[in-house]
This record gives C-alpha cells, sequence and structure tokens, in this order.
C-alpha cells in the first residue's frame, strides 16, 4: 500500500517503561505518513483506557485514520476502542508479527533511547512529563530525512498549505 497522505495510516503500540524497579506503559500513535505521533498516553496498568485516551487525543486535532493498524493486544479489540474507530469510519489492521507494525515499533524505540534513557525520570510523575516533552520534541525540533529534512508538525503544514508533492 502506498500511502501519500496523512490520515491514512495510523499505527499504534504499547510499551512498557521501568522507572525506580516498577513498571509503567506508554501508548503512541504515529500517522505513517507524516511520521507524528498524533496521540498517546502513559498508565500505570495496560488497561485499554490509556489506548482509548491516546486515540481521543489523536481525534481530537486530526481527521480519523482510513485504517487504524496495531498488534492483536487486547487493548486493541477492546469493545469501546473498536467502536471509536468504527464510529470514525476507520478501517480496522492488526498485525501478525513486529515487523508488520514497524512505525508504531520504531517511535517506542525512539522515545525510550533518544530522550528517556537520557532524562532517567524516577517517579511516575516526571515519566509522565518527560513523556509529554519527548513528544513534543519529536514532533516539533526532530529533523527526518525522508520528510525532506523537516520536522513532522512543519511536514504536516506544509502538506495541508499545498507544498507537499510526493
Amino acid at each position: 500500500m502506498v500511502v501519500s497522505a496523512p490520515s491514512t495510516v495510523w499505527q499504534s503500540d504499547i510499551t512498557y517503561i521501568e522507572v525506580s524497579g516498577q513498571f509503567y506503559y506508554a501508548v503512541f500513535i504515529i500517522d505513517v505518513y507524516t511520521k507524528k505521533i498524533v496521540g498517546y498516553a502513559v498508565s500505570d496498568h495496560m488497561r485499554a483506557i490509556a489506548n482509548i485516551k491516546a486515540l481521543k487525543m489523536a481525534l481530537k486535532s486530526h481527521p480519523p485514520p482510513i485504517i487504524h493498524h496495531s498488534d492483536r493486544g487486547s487493548q486493541y479489540g477492546y469493545k469501546k476502542y473498536v467502536q471509536l474507530l468504527i464510529d470514525n469510519n476507520s478501517k480496522i489492521s492488526m498485525c501478525k508479527s513486529g515487523q508488520d507494525n514497524a512505525y508504531a515499533e520504531r517511535i517506542n524505540r525512539t522515545i525510550k533511547e533518544e530522550y528517556l534513557d537520557h532524562w532517567n525520570p524516577k517517579t511516575f510523575s516526571k515519566l509522565r512529563v518527560d513523556i509529554k516533552k519527548a513528544v513534543i520534541n519529536y514532533n516539533q525540533k526532530r529533523l527526518h530525512n525522508h520528510l525532506p529534512n523537516m520536522r513532522p508538525v512543519e511536514f504536516e503544514k506544509e502538506y495541508y498549505s499545498g507544498n507537499i508533492k510526493m
């Protein structure tokens, strides 16, 4: 499939983050075309509530995706999560292996290795602050070679202004 516009495909995944011996969880939703993190949530559990929060965040400021792609985690099959996608006319796609969800897996690694490992949060409240800061940095400051050396927010803006012809 060729993805040539924002909100064509969103990918999502959950990752665990260890802080002072305790595990917390982050959900990220990334737009495959713009590479922008469009929604995220941080929680102290793996229930679907966090996924719904991330999806609502994404839908609040972006058109719904044509396709929402994730792994087969139970959070993505949760009735209210699925209904939110159906209500927004998004097709639901689930992968069979991690390679099929590469953009989401990559964003997990990027947030952990390029931001959190350096900031080393020691509490859950600091983790929440650091993840918010990481998402802002990733979306607004990090240059991407495949986005003609632009930041995701800048690329998205240029696309909607009609200046991107890829």
